[in-house]
């Protein structure tokens, strides 16, 4: 099952009432070996932060990650009053039992704000509020990333479409060039025996040395795994989900295939494809580098 390819890059807002008040919040990410995470929270949110992290894991699985919230407006800074009366009721009926002087609104507000404060060292889940406005900036973030990913998908295909082109022009320059090549060879190696030598080597062994020498300018199999590759890089790219590591791998064959061609190419025809396929190499690199 084909699944989209995202970016690494993009950015995801959202704003309105929570728990701790009215926030707003930004989740932004950009390309990274592995996931990493960044918070900066409000002291309010304090505690919330291992519940962040495990919706970014949620989430993500590649990119350096940067998760912000601000608080845009505190809540009512008094209790609930319900929480308050219910308080107070208690609060009497223990006064009344201990024979104790009933408190006062003040020593009921005060007791209710430290019973209500959670302790900030704790590792709290995210309340409903705000994780439902954390869900809308990272529905927005994937949204960002998936229109990304498409977009880089289609520059990578675009610099493939290229890099066959040139590969196809090594390929049929090759057939010839080895062929004008051993004749240059066998030409050249017949005028040196007979200036040089006394006595000549049979014709067999000349055909001989000269046909294993040609041999190491035969490009057939480079030519035949640079095509094996780029139709693993189009069915990768195709395929979706994950594929910025399995696109390095085959972004380096790539180009150790290619170097391999111009080192063996006496053709200059051929030298000026591998230039040209070298720089299509690393405009994919490039474009590569910000998938998932």
């Amino acid at each position: 099952m084909e699944r989209p390819t995202h970016s690494m890059t993009g950015v995801g807002f959202a704003a309105g009432p929570s728990e701790v008040g009215e926030v707003r919040i930004e989740v932004r990410s950009v390309n990274g070996k592995g996931l990493s995470t960044k918070l900066r929270v409000p002291a309010a949110a304090s505690g919330y932060e291992a519940a962040i992290e495990e919706l970014v894991r949620a989430n993500l699985t590649r990119g350096s990650v940067m998760v912000v919230v601000e608080r845009t407006q505190a809540p009512n800074p008094l209790p609930d009053r319900d929480a308050m009366r219910a308080l107070a009721e208690s609060l009497r009926g223990m006064a009344a039992e201990f024979g104790l002087p009933v408190p006062g609104l003040g020593e009921v507000v005060q007791l209710a704000l430290a019973v209500g404060r959670p302790d900030a060292m704790t590792a709290r889940p995210l309340p409903p509020q705000l994780r439902t406005l954390f869900e809308r900036a990272f529905i927005e973030l994937l949204s960002h990333r998936r229109s990304d990913g498409r977009g880089t998908t289609s520059a990578i295909l675009a610099q493939l479409d290229e890099f066959d082109t040139q590969r196809n022009v090594a390929m049929s320059r090759a057939p010839k060039w080895a062929e004008e090549y051993r004749d240059k060879l066998l030409a050249r190696t017949q005028e040196f025996v007979a200036r040089h030598l006394p006595q000549a080597p049979s014709a067999f062994d000349v055909v001989r040395e000269v046909a294993a020498f040609t041999d190491r300018v035969n490009v057939d199999e480079e030519l035949q795994r640079l095509a094996a590759h780029t139709v693993e890089v189009r069915a990768v790219l195709q395929r979706g989900g994950e594929v910025g590591r399995r696109l390095e791998f085959l972004l380096q064959e790539l180009l150790r295939e290619t170097n391999t061609l111009g080192s063996k190419s006496p053709d200059a025809v051929v030298s000026h494809a591998v230039v040209a396929m070298k720089s299509c190499i690393d405009r994919i690199k490039e474009q590569a580098a910000n998938l998932e």
